[in-house]
């Protein structure tokens, strides 16, 4: 079976062209504009700065266990949670706290990379003093 399209030239008036080319332009520079903002986290969820401090102590405290205790990381082992556990004391939060900060990070994954940017440039910048 085939198909066969027929295209005939059309002629369209200037003034069709010119709204139809303004009302495309205006459209683009609404997504554009409503693409280009950025997210702010609300306040129930962790600022970036604080979410960058935690992340670089989670992560020095599984680097610790894991060269220390062999510990894997597809298992939470008692010592690891403990530790997770005092981590969130020391910033006075909750696990729901910050399960809900993850969760925000995780609908904003250009925010989080920049977040994760950051706490591995800050470890790297400490191993080289």
């Amino acid at each position: 079976m085939y198909f066969c399209i027929s295209i005939t030239p059309h002629t369209y008036p200037m003034n069709t062209i010119r709204h139809t080319t303004l009302s495309v332009l205006l459209m683009l520079c609404v997504v554009v504009a409503g693409c280009s903002h950025e997210a702010t986290p609300p306040a129930d969820v962790f600022s970036e700065t604080t979410m960058v401090d935690f992340l670089e102590q989670a992560y020095l405290l599984e680097g610790f266990y894991a060269i220390e205790t062999g510990y894997q990381y597809d298992t939470l082992h008692p010592e690891m949670l403990a530790s997770y556990d005092s981590l969130l004391a020391s910033y006075d939060i909750t696990r729901d706290d910050f399960e809900r900060s993850v969760r925000w990070y995780g609908d904003h994954p250009d925010i989080y990379e920049r977040v994760h940017d950051s706490v591995l440039a800050r470890i790297d910048a400490a191993m080289e003093d």
